[in-house]
């Protein structure tokens, strides 16, 4: 890519436009599948993309390549098209500070790419055969996805910057007969070491899931519920986090009125984070997909609207400081103002004593599903525990929970003293485009009165 990389800050040199950018990237994608005593491997599977993207008299032109020696005819054709199209309404916006540097994630423990193909299979099927014995019935799948991208952003303000990702997940799947179900996954940036040494995690997840075989019906209607960090980061990242994406909130007035800085949008324990400087996470960036470098931006402090979410041209039309946001899903598009690790911030209460104030309601864990509308969502839950007298007393049927997002952060009456954070390479799309790596999570927060049904 290093060629390629100066191949692209030449051309720029000889720009006619006010501003040029070139976003190059190298991707392998591989998968394996170790399902009961059956399993496929897909991959390495290659890929050379890019973006050009002009602004020429206050008018945008983009243009997709899949080539290196297309490069200079794609930033032609973009600037034609930006002759040809409407002058942007906006401010022009505003360029990250020149810089050039590089960044890679090999030297965090052992790269993705340096363990083999054999290796990784035989992990699966070790993983799969271990869940399989310990449920004595029903059918187990565990199933590795690898991303390794190589990305270059070049503009031609002086920014040349390039980071390479090792990305890589382990999902584990487990069905009784019945259909009960569970389903975990267990996703890195950088070194391949996490995904070693998780048997004990395996077998709690079996004894976990023929326990909630035996399961108590739950009756609809309002209760006081104690949320696990994944349902807690699914609420922060599906929920609210697509809310304060500025490019979003451009398009719904209404919705940015509602979350206008300093607007009250929780409870004084609610603080949310995006954090693109996680490196150990997917989601994370050391530089954005225009260049602007990445950063750990406050959204929400004290239940109060602290910050958007912002790309250069959203920052420009709002007056503020881009945010490092900006993240191209589909090349050939303009980059959108997208989250990266999202969180809610944890407090110092330790799980037993947010039992203790929960005394008699549920404790709800894992995510299976789920769908928003607006500000409003439904989010189907895995594990739903009766709770008597502060203590977990038994399982209950896999329940669905909804409302609307700034009632129920409202509603949180404390945050627990842990963070854990949940990770996915395609977890993330919008408005139908491809999905994205992402990373969400918070502490065990316990809420006054949730919808259940």
């Amino acid at each position: 890519m290093q060629k390629y990389r100066e191949l692209a800050e030449k051309l720029l040199m000889n720009s006619e436009a006010d501003f040029a950018e070139l976003r190059i990237e190298q991707t392998a994608k591989s998968t394996v599948v170790q399902a009961g005593l059956n399993h496929t491997n897909s991959g390495p599977v290659e890929q050379f993309s890019g973006t050009a993207r002009v602004l020429s008299e206050n008018r945008w032109g983009i243009h997709e390549f899949s080539s290196p020696d297309q490069m200079q005819n794609a930033l032609n054709l973009a600037l034609s098209l930006a002759m040809h199209t409407r002058p942007y309404p906006n401010p022009l916006p505003v360029l990250p500070p020149a810089l050039r540097d590089t960044y890679s994630d090999d030297s965090n423990g052992v790269p993705l790419s340096d363990v083999s193909l054999r290796e990784k299979t035989f992990l699966c099927r070790h993983y799969c055969d271990l869940l399989g014995a310990s449920l004595t019935s029903g059918s187990a799948k565990v199933t590795y996805d690898e991303l390794l991208r190589d990305r270059v952003i070049v503009n031609s303000s002086g920014t040349s910057v390039r980071e390479v990702e090792n990305l890589g997940s382990i999902k584990v799947q487990a069905v009784l007969p019945g259909d009960f179900a569970a389903s975990e996954q267990f996703a890195v940036r950088g070194s391949f070491d996490p995904f070693r040494g998780r048997e004990k995690h395996i077998e709690k997840m079996s004894r976990n899931l023929l326990t909630r075989a035996k399961t108590t019906g739950i009756a609809p209607g309002v209760y006081r519920v104690i949320l696990d960090p994944e349902l807690t980061g699914i609420l922060i990242h599906e929920a609210f986090g697509h809310l304060i994406e500025a490019d979003f909130l451009e398009n719904n007035p209404a919705v940015a009125h509602m979350l206008r800085t300093g607007s009250m949008v929780g409870s004084e324990c609610v603080n949310i984070i995006d954090d693109s400087l996680l490196m150990n996470h997917p989601g994370s960036m050391k530089w954005d997909d225009e260049g602007t470098p990445g950063a750990r931006t406050k959204l929400v402090s004290s239940g109060r609207i602290v910050s958007w979410l912002h790309t250069m041209e959203t920052a420009a039309k709002y007056n503020v400081v881009p945010t490092g946001n900006a993240r191209i899903s589909e090349h050939g598009k303009p980059p959108e103002a997208r989250m990266t690790c999202t969180y809610m911030e944890p407090g110092t209460t330790p799980l037993e004593k947010l039992k203790l104030h929960l005394d008699n309601g549920l404790y709800l864990k894992g995510f299976m599903g789920g769908a928003t509308d607006m500000d409003r969502f439904s989010i189907a839950v895995q594990e739903a525990w009766v709770v008597k007298d502060g203590t977990i007393q038994k399982p209950g049927t896999p329940v669905m929970i909804s409302g609307k997002v700034t009632d129920v952060l409202g509603s949180i009456l404390d945050t627990g003293d842990n963070l854990q954070l949940t990770g996915s390479l395609s977890g993330c799309s919008r408005r139908g485009g491809n999905a994205i790596a992402v990373t969400y999570g918070g502490p065990h927060v316990l809420i006054s009165g949730m919808q259940v049904r």
